[in-house]
Formats: structure tokens, C-alpha cells, sequence
């Protein structure tokens, strides 16, 4: 009967193991996404669309298991390690390997694989404006057609947060901003992260203050 029992209780903790190690519950503590994600709100992440990365129970190793890197599209809301603290944080993917971008006056400018010809396909087929910047196109402040995209403009520095010089990301590099743009601890301050730094895509937002309402499905393009 002893046995038994044992049996059934490393079977339920071998289970729960196992599930955590593909799909968490992550409760919101900070305003860098606002009004996206606002603090206590609940996010639903998985461990497998943007690869498999090694699970995170209170220790971090950088490293995946099984890798997906097109599983990362731009507007994708992930979670990944800060590089210079072993914890997780929730940002917005703006810029992909391959592409170009700044930040001047606070707007965000995006250019598609360093492509100006695919900068202009890209922002025909979403509507997204463009500007014409020595004689190549580039995409002005993306993502604020299709997300809550905040500035504060009482905030005027520090000069991350208005200004930030041009560059292209390496491979396997990606590029992290907060929706609250002006409030944000971001790339724009430690960088391009690494793919393998790249831990958990959310899929999924309660709003606590609307009864734990589903936003449904992360949008991306």
C-alpha cells in the first residue's frame, strides 16, 4: 500500500514536472508594459513554439534543447533572461537577425533584414508607415498601429530612452523594447539578447481587473 502511494506521488510530481517544463503561469510585477500587460496580470507562456529551452526552476541555464528561431516573429512578447541578472523578463521583440534599426526623438525606426526594398514591401502589405531616410526606406514606429505603444512625454531622459544609434543586429541576436517606452529597461540599455538567453513566448494575457478576461492569442507580424 506504501509502495503504491509512492508510486502515485513521483507519478504526480514527475507530471507536474514535466508540464511546468513546457507551459507556466507568470504574474506581472513591474509598468514597462504597460498598458499591454499592467502589474498583477497573468501571463500564460510555452516552452516550445520559440523552441525548447532548458526550464528555469530557480536556476538558469542558457541553453536549448531544441531549436526554433522562426518560431520568433516580430511584436512576439517573450520571456528571456536579463544579461546581467538571473532573472526572467517579459518584453516586445521590435527587430529580428538581419535587421536595421534607431530610436530618434523617441520614434522607433525599423528597416526589414537592412532591406530597404523589403522595408517597402513589408510596410505595404501592413500598412505600416515609412519614411525615405538617404534614399532608403524605413519603417517610423511600427508597432503603434497594432499595440498599446506608450510615451510619457515628461520623461526626457536618460538618452536611451529618447535616442539610439543605428545597428544591425548579428544572428541569432534579437532586439527587446517595453510598450511603455519611456519606462523600460530594455536593449536599449544592455543590448541585443541571444537567442539562447530567449526562454518562454507568452501566448496568452489574463486581465485580472476585467476577471481574469482572455486577450487570446499574442498578435504578431
Amino acid at each position: 500500500m506504501i509502495k503504491k502511494r509512492f508510486k502515485t506521488l513521483l507519478t504526480t510530481i514527475l507530471f507536474i514536472l514535466l508540464l511546468t517544463s513546457f507551459v507556466r503561469i507568470y504574474r506581472v510585477s513591474e509598468i514597462s508594459m504597460n498598458y499591454t500587460l499592467v502589474d498583477k496580470d497573468l501571463v500564460v507562456v510555452d516552452n516550445f513554439s520559440a523552441g525548447i529551452h532548458i526550464p528555469s526552476f530557480h536556476i538558469y541555464i542558457d541553453k536549448h534543447i531544441y531549436s526554433n528561431e522562426k518560431g520568433i516573429h516580430r511584436g512576439d512578447i517573450l520571456a528571456f533572461r536579463h544579461p546581467q541578472e538571473h532573472r526572467l523578463y517579459v518584453k516586445r521583440c521590435v527587430a529580428l537577425p538581419g535587421d536595421s534599426l534607431f530610436q530618434k526623438n523617441k520614434s522607433l525606426y525599423l528597416q526589414i533584414e537592412s532591406n530597404s526594398a523589403k522595408t517597402r514591401d513589408y510596410a505595404s502589405r501592413y500598412s505600416i508607415p515609412t519614411v525615405i531616410i538617404d534614399g532608403e526606406y524605413w519603417l517610423k514606429n511600427p508597432y503603434e498601429p497594432f499595440y498599446n505603444i506608450v510615451h510619457d512625454d515628461r520623461v526626457y531622459g536618460p538618452k536611451e530612452l529618447i535616442d539610439y544609434p543605428l545597428v544591425k543586429l548579428s544572428p541569432h541576436m534579437y532586439f527587446f523594447m517595453g510598450d511603455f517606452r519611456d519606462n523600460s529597461t530594455d536593449s536599449r540599455f544592455f543590448g541585443p539578447v541571444p537567442y539562447e538567453r530567449i526562454y518562454y513566448k507568452v501566448r496568452y494575457i489574463f486581465k485580472l481587473s476585467r476577471g481574469l478576461e482572455s486577450l487570446a492569442t499574442i498578435k504578431n507580424f
